[in-house]
């Protein structure tokens, strides 16, 4: 199955340029494993619009290139300059990059 999040405007703006600029970037379409969390309305998964993403990736050496790249071409947020985009992590479901975006996330 495949989701155009072009056209899903619950996901926030900023976010889906984010992703869709990071599968022409590499050449792929990812798998998104996780959007909005009822669980959590404090995460970036729980808001609307939608501010986080989880992509499934399942090769380590990949994950931490796209994890550098994103934090290199986005800042997340300039006043928590200690805070990134991504975030290529295992938090117990397996391995995965975790994109975020804030109302202060730029293009570098």
């Amino acid at each position: 199955m495949n989701i155009d999040l072009q056209q899903l405007e619950f996901i926030s703006p900023l976010l889906r340029r984010m992703v869709t600029d990071l599968e022409r970037h590499y050449g792929v379409e990812f798998t998104v494993t996780s959007l909005y969390r009822m669980d959590n309305e404090s995460s970036v998964h729980g808001q609307l619009p939608l501010r986080g993403v989880d992509l499934r990736c399942l090769d380590n050496r990949m994950g931490a290139i796209i994890e550098s790249y994103v934090n290199i071409t986005w800042s997340y947020d300039h006043t928590r300059p200690e805070k990134t985009c991504a975030m290529y992590h295992d938090v117990g479901q397996g391995a995965h990059l975790h994109l975020q975006v804030h109302a202060n996330t730029k293009a570098n």
